[in-house]
């Protein structure tokens, strides 16, 4: 609905451009997100996420910055590349980073990778796991180009860059479901995503569940049907703390999924609170996402963990 960009997008050039667009986004969304770039720029992957930042002060713990679309810009007036993150709604960019020399990307999880920014440790955490593969794969064929470069300069004699070497990977706060000591400093659920526009991004104040996204309402040019129902919950979905070792049986069968009327009553509340169906749980192929997670982190003694710190906390909305 033309809020940034000033002016309807000239599609034909936007084509010509070559600006790779979002799956998770309508032909008009991507259009509005192309529409954003500067001038003679190009936007070689976009992908759904949220960008979470290690603040300095607060560096052992991820908090979520903002919600929207990042894209890997190759920014030709400034003859550089940069990760920028954009609000489709407000119309405007909210963070960038350059690739410096050295540039580093990490990838502890499909779904969350990381690097290092000008200013801290940041970290991606994408709503699709093959959007983040993609971005992934980006990014890494241009930095591999990058020290082609370098490579063919230091071995005719030049010399790399002052900055050369200065970051690398560090030791990093876990990602959403990691296996380290201290938990994420909010859930980094997966955006809620609905028919496909970025409408609702749902969080809880509290360390625990991270609510599924709503299931697709539908889709109205029936193409997108099926990749959704088999993308309806991923592993992203489900926040729980993740410094727990030991496995509980959560009444789960390969073959029939959950059994809904024998469950554990904190463990219905978990998928409950996290918006996960009868449905989703009885369904073969999504009860076996959620079970390997669920048995990856801990069990139903996490569960019960979330469920106890949550009754004991009082509630109060996060903006």
């Amino acid at each position: 609905a033309g809020r940034g960009g000033g002016g309807s997008p000239d599609m034909s050039r936007m084509r010509g451009q070559d600006n790779s667009p979002s799956t998770l986004l309508s032909e008009q969304e991507n259009l509005a997100l192309f529409g954003l770039l500067e001038r003679k720029s190009t936007t070689l992957a976009s992908a759904v996420c949220q960008l979470y930042l290690a603040v300095p002060g607060n560096a052992s713990q991820w908090t979520k910055e903002y919600s929207g679309v990042v894209c890997f810009i190759k920014d030709n007036p400034r003859r550089s590349y940069f990760i920028r993150v954009y609000n489709l709604q407000e119309g405007k960019q909210l963070w960038e980073q350059e690739l410096y020399n050295q540039f580093r990307y990490c990838t502890p999880r499909p779904y969350f990778h990381t690097f290092t920014a000008d200013e801290c440790q940041a970290g991606l955490n994408f709503a699709d796991d093959y959007e983040g593969e993609k971005f992934q794969a980006v990014i890494e064929e241009k930095i591999q180009q990058r020290h082609s470069r370098q490579e063919k300069r230091h071995n005719t004699g030049h010399h790399s860059t002052p900055d050369s070497g200065k970051r690398q990977c560090v030791p990093l706060p876990p990602p959403p479901t990691g296996s380290g000591s201290h938990g994420p400093a909010a859930p980094m659920g997966a955006t809620s995503i609905q028919n496909p526009e970025i409408t609702s991004f749902r969080y809880r104040s509290m360390p625990t569940a991270a609510p599924a996204p709503s299931a697709p309402a539908p889709d109205k040019k029936g193409k997108k049907s099926k990749q959704n129902a088999k993308k309806k919950l991923t592993k992203a979905d489900i926040g729980i703390p993740s410094n727990f070792q030991h496995v509980s049986h959560v009444g789960w069968d390969p073959d029939n999924g959950f059994d809904v009327n024998q469950m554990d009553p904190d463990l219905k509340k978990f998928f409950n609170q996290a918006g996960i169906t009868e449905e989703q749980l009885t369904d073969v192929e999504t009860s076996k996402v959620i079970h390997d997670f669920l048995d990856s982190q801990g069990g139903l003694d996490a569960v019960k963990e979330v469920i106890r710190k949550q009754d004991a906390a009082p509630r109060s909305e996060e903006h």
